[in-house]
């Protein structure tokens, strides 16, 4: 409950942009995996989708057009603003924050996203489509499995450190979930409390 009052306070700071430019709320799901539930709020136009996933703050952002898709980070960055960009995942203790950063960004998107076709997004969601399909199903789940190996051992080498907030954010990250072990369910849950202590104090 808590989690969608802070992505409530945090789509008011989003929605004038949104609403200015022809969006309109369409709906607030739940989603739940290894973590905890996702909430995602999502925004339309006509063919287009802005969606925005919180858990226990800003994780993904995504825009999509049909069935096309692309995310926040790579989406910019392929438009050429890696080095402007404002938002770059979990940040601070400060949760709207992250929302203020996405809509500095905003304003990078309103040619091709918000006033345009998209024609950036769809190159780059076909692209991401076709540069998959060269990969069988195995190559791609050691290309993964791999990665997740370095999210994990990242993840626990922050949570050495008391960096418990960037620990868990590494952990949600964490595609093959059968890759964590009894330990990392329990600095999951450790890095949880304590976060959730913060918030009550």
């Amino acid at each position: 409950m808590e989690a969608l009052l802070d992505l409530t306070k945090g789509i008011q700071i989003l929605e004038p942009f949104l609403i200015q430019h022809g969006f309109k709320f369409d709906n607030y799901e739940n989603e739940e995996n290894f973590v905890g539930i996702f909430n995602i709020a999502t925004y339309k136009k006509e063919n287009k989708q802005f969606i925005i996933n919180y858990l226990p703050e800003v994780g993904r952002v995504d825009y999509q057009i049909d069935n096309l898709k692309t995310y926040h980070d790579y989406y910019i960055d392929q438009l050429g603003y890696a080095d402007k960009r404002n938002f770059h995942g979990f940040q601070t203790a400060d949760k709207l924050l992250a929302f203020q950063h996405i809509l500095q960004d905003f304003n990078f998107l309103i040619e091709d996203f918000f006033q345009g076709e998209c024609i950036k997004l769809k190159e780059l969601s076909e692209l991401n489509e076709c540069i998959l399909k060269e990969y069988t199903k195995s190559a791609h789940k050691e290309f993964s499995v791999q990665f997740d190996l370095i999210r994990i051992e990242a993840a626990r080498n922050e949570f050495k450190a008391k960096h418990y907030k960037m620990s868990l954010g590494i952990y949600i990250k964490v595609e093959n979930t059968n890759l964590l072990n009894d330990l990392d369910k329990k600095l999951i849950d450790h890095c949880q409390r304590l976060i959730n202590n913060i918030k009550k104090n």
